[in-house]
């Protein structure tokens, strides 16, 4: 059995379950070591057998409780006809293709990668997508515009987003049911850019399209994970009572005293600091130790509040680890 599993079922564990976001890429040497031979961060999304490769490399290295999939939210923008590149210090820049002709066979490598994961490794496999919201803010906000970015040009384009947030939906309900009948166990909805809006504009697009595909991967027997990144406390008390959600994933910012204010039928993953586990030290044990307390009672799988920094030191995260486990 994982107890992985048994915590997203609602069953606390004596022992807590670990992953890491962006805990596959770039601290790691062997990683580097296969990026060297492509091309591309795309062409490397869409290698069946470099996602496999990638999506296992951080299990074998750490032997955490589950991997995630090597993959990228701008996935689909790019199933949409789009173009995607990514800079090495820029982030990543969408030719957006407003005709939206979707080509979902181009997904294929992606959901053999995942059988083939399955076929390889017992430890259950995160499949993921952005949320509505997140993915369109890439796409109609160009690299120069999100930095510093202001949140009048949203206002703007509101009528824009409308119209594109169900054929986003539509889209990202189909990717993410194809990698669970794939073989993912669980599906995790990175909500990146949530922060960025008002109450409405959470609730019409964020909120609403997270329930519709949570209710759409429960029917398939997927465990679902929402991150609401950023949101404010009052929205991550609403996005908490979605229905079919199983666990929320808490981001630095939020504050462990306010737990009690969620749904508390829920799992909680998270919420170290990637800085503090870039720094390691005697902090870092003091941090883990105070994550653990806060959800002595509650059913958690420890995480970041955010992506692994590309600088973490092997060793700082084999020591969270180990501190997580009781070892140290």
């Amino acid at each position: 059995m994982s107890i992985l599993l048994d915590n997203l079922k609602g069953d606390k564990t004596t022992k807590t379950p670990v992953w890491l976001m962006r805990q596959a890429g770039r601290h790691l040497p062997e990683y580097l070591e296969i990026k060297k031979k492509h091309k591309s961060l795309l062409s490397m999304f869409l290698d069946t057998q470099t996602i496999v490769e990638v999506t296992l490399q951080p299990v074998q290295r750490y032997s955490l409780d589950a991997s995630i999939l090597f993959s990228d939210i701008l996935v689909i923008p790019y199933l949409m006809g789009s173009q995607i590149s990514f800079g090495e210090n820029s982030g990543p820049l969408v030719e957006f293709d407003k005709s939206s002709k979707v080509d979902i066979k181009k997904a294929e490598p992606i959901y053999n990668a995942i059988k083939k994961i399955k076929d390889t490794s017992n430890q259950p496999l995160i499949g993921f997508s952005g949320g509505v919201w997140s993915t369109i803010y890439y796409c109609l906000f160009d690299r120069e515009t999100r930095k510093g970015f202001d949140k009048k040009l949203i206002t703007q384009k509101e009528k824009e987003i409308n119209n594109l947030v169900p054929i986003f939906t539509d889209l990202i309900i189909e990717h993410a049911a194809n990698q669970i009948k794939s073989g993912a166990d669980i599906f995790q909805l990175f909500e990146s850019w949530s922060g960025l809006l008002n109450d409405e504009q959470f609730e019409t697009w964020c909120l609403d399209p997270a329930n519709k595909i949570f209710s759409a991967l429960k029917e398939l027997g997927s465990y679902n994970i929402g991150f609401p990144r950023e949101a404010s406390l009052m929205n991550y008390i609403r996005y908490s009572n979605i229905k079919h959600l199983d666990c929320i994933s808490l981001d630095t910012q939020f504050d462990l005293h306010k737990l009690e204010s969620l749904n508390q039928n829920l799992c909680f993953q998270g919420n170290l600091n990637p800085e503090t586990l870039l720094i390691g030290g005697d902090n870092l044990n003091k941090e883990v130790e105070n994550i653990l307390l806060a959800f002595k009672n509650k059913p958690h799988i420890f995480n970041l509040g955010h992506g692994v920094l590309p600088k973490t030191p092997i060793d700082n995260v084999k020591q969270l680890i180990n501190k997580i486990r009781g070892n140290l």
